[in-house]
């Protein structure tokens, strides 16, 4: 009789163990879908296809949190030794001191001075 009582609770031990694994599983998966979701709304809404004013705080802040991002990542460039890079004057992006154009929003550097 005590085998039969492990064996159950052993069973149960396993049907609970892999429904937990499957919620896991899917709300990964469910948090990936709206981090790719709020990813392409953020990618609208700075090309100006999508403007909302309920979320434009929200836009805002994130763009923020994004240009310190960008100024640690050239903090941390130059302090293992990268030559200095300028900003571009049209998205703010660092770009190598001697490029004639911006990697990241494509515009002319040409008229821009070296920092």
């Amino acid at each position: 009789m005590r085998l039969i009582l492990e064996e159950e609770g052993l069973k149960n031990y396993w049907t609970i163990f892999r429904l937990k694994i499957h919620l896991h599983s899917l709300v990964r998966e469910r948090d990936q879908g709206l981090l790719h979701l709020g990813t392409k709304v953020f990618q609208l809404h700075q090309s100006q296809c999508f403007e909302r004013d309920d979320l434009k705080e929200n836009f805002q802040e994130i763009a923020s949190i994004e240009d310190e991002i960008d100024q640690v990542h050239e903090i941390l460039y130059q302090e293992l030794g990268g030559s200095p890079r300028k900003p571009c004057p049209s998205c703010g992006k660092y770009v190598d001191s001697q490029a004639r154009f911006c990697p990241s929003c494509g515009s002319s550097l040409e008229g821009s001075k070296p920092e």
